[in-house]
């Protein structure tokens, strides 16, 4: 546990200390951090099937067309995209799935994401199997046992430790592909490091199907909150009613604290009437809370925060904390996650003469 808060800690300042780095830096004045528009691989090869082919010629500075001054250059990779028969990858995978045009430059890292996945799964669970994946388990469970055996504790654990720092960096490498470019901000824990948590916590911990299915669920709750935040600002979007809901939720929250110490004051004598600790903490913590909240901030602290008088909740934290909430709760009601760990024990080897029962 200290170590992954000491890990997390180093990062954050890593990624502090970068964002004002001035060879990170793009644009005449400085004012873009970042890097972005490099090249990305494979694309010539995706759409150009190889060398990209030549443009037709243009006049040189003669302004004659035939000329040894004729400027020729290379079609870039979206040019290639537009010539019908080029028989490029991204042709015949569009053809393939009848997509009536070449297969978008995201298919290549597609495949390669699947591939790497199916690759990474069969690696890790031949160690698992494997007489050292027995001994990660074993000081998994008890560290003093394990040494007691005569394993080396911190050889093991460091072995690990660079097993999965490759494979966190092969998946960053693709992120960063992904993206087309990548800032500091791209880097805060609450959008890679607690998603990649909240996915092993949700899915199951010592299982790469847990694991799997935590992501997934992980990815598509992303994807329902990016339709979400673009919902806010458009009635005609999906998602709409549900982003009023919620800021109107979070405006009765800020303006009737009061109402809202009221709530919390139910639920406290509910549980303390039926015996119920947890609901009866809740109460009165949410009642403690907000009762501070009503006595410190003002009507003028809510004018100072929200510019214009538009009390308007921002999604991004609402977002962080639904998962921070999703983590808490799997880690009260179903600490093992969706998929638990199955123990198992290697095969036993086969016995050349077995000794029949009554014999000599």
């Amino acid at each position: 546990d200290y170590f992954a808060i000491v890990t997390i800690s180093l990062g954050e300042i890593v990624r502090v200390l970068l964002a004002g780095e001035p060879l990170l830096r793009a644009g005449s004045w400085g004012s873009s951090i970042g890097i972005s528009r490099y090249t990305l691989p494979g694309e010539t090869w995706w759409f150009c099937a190889g060398a990209a082919p030549m443009k037709a010629p243009l006049a040189g500075p003669d302004g004659i067309l035939g000329t040894a001054d004729d400027v020729i250059t290379a079609m870039s990779a979206r040019d290639c995209a537009d010539v019908v028969g080029i028989g490029s990858a991204a042709e015949r995978i569009g053809d393939l799935m009848n997509l009536g045009q070449p297969a978008p430059y995201m298919m290549l890292l597609a495949i390669i994401g699947v591939v790497s996945l199916i690759a990474i799964w069969w690696l890790l669970e031949i160690i698992l199997a494997s007489p050292w994946g027995r001994i990660l388990r074993a000081i998994r469970e008890d560290e003093e046992v394990a040494q007691h055996h005569g394993h080396d504790i911190l050889t093991h654990k460091a072995a690990s430790l660079a097993l999965g720092a490759a494979i966190a960096a092969f998946a960053g490498a693709l992120w960063a592909w992904k993206l087309t470019g990548f800032q500091p901000n791209h880097m805060m824990p609450a959008r890679s490091t607690f998603l990649v948590w909240a996915a092993f916590i949700v899915g199951g911990a010592a299982n790469n199907k847990g694991m799997v299915i935590g992501a997934f669920i992980i990815v598509l709750m992303e994807f329902v909150f990016n339709v979400l935040v673009a919902g806010q600002g458009s009635s005609d979007l999906p998602l709409h009613v549900t982003a009023e809901r919620i800021d109107s939720l979070f405006e009765w929250l800020v303006r009737d604290s009061w109402a809202v110490v009221e709530v919390f004051i139910i639920i406290a004598i509910v549980g303390l009437l039926f015996d119920w600790k947890g609901i009866k903490t809740t109460g009165l913590s949410g009642a403690a809370v907000f009762t501070f909240t009503a006595l410190v901030m003002g009507e003028r602290s809510i004018e100072e925060t929200f510019i214009g008088g538009d009390i308007v909740t921002n999604m991004a934290y609402v977002k962080v904390l639904l998962v921070g909430c999703l983590i808490l709760f799997s880690l009260k009601f179903n600490p093992k996650g969706l998929l638990p760990e199955v123990p198992s024990r290697p095969p036993k080897p086969a016995v050349e003469n077995p000794t029949q029962e009554g014999g000599t």
